[in-house]
């Protein structure tokens, strides 16, 4: 399937803008070369709208931009984590595959 980032690693509330930022940082590093990114939420009980702006929402503009060479999906999310991303998603007028 290609790669798998767990957020779950990160703890189980992921909140604010900054640490969006390095873990996109760290989640771009870590997948070159990668067709697929699967963003893994499992063990993630809430986020933050800055977080998902930031990690995800943000990502999915790079994607669509073609500023990353990967496929987003999202796995593993919570009904509130799921909310939260896809407004975040809806906000900058980009949209990716949710599984779940």
């Amino acid at each position: 399937m290609g790669y798998c980032y767990q957020l779950g690693e990160q703890g189980k509330t992921l909140a604010t803008r900054p640490l969006g930022k390095e873990l996109r940082a760290d989640l771009v590093g870590k997948a070159v070369g990668e067709d697929v990114v699967d963003l893994n939420f499992s063990g993630v009980l809430s986020t933050s709208h800055s977080f998902a702006d930031e990690f995800v929402a943000r990502l999915a503009e790079e994607v669509k931009s073609g500023e990353v060479s990967f496929e987003l999906t999202i796995s593993n999310a919570s009904p509130g984590v799921e909310r939260v991303v896809r407004r975040a998603l809806e906000r900058r007028g980009v949209d990716l595959p949710l599984l779940v």
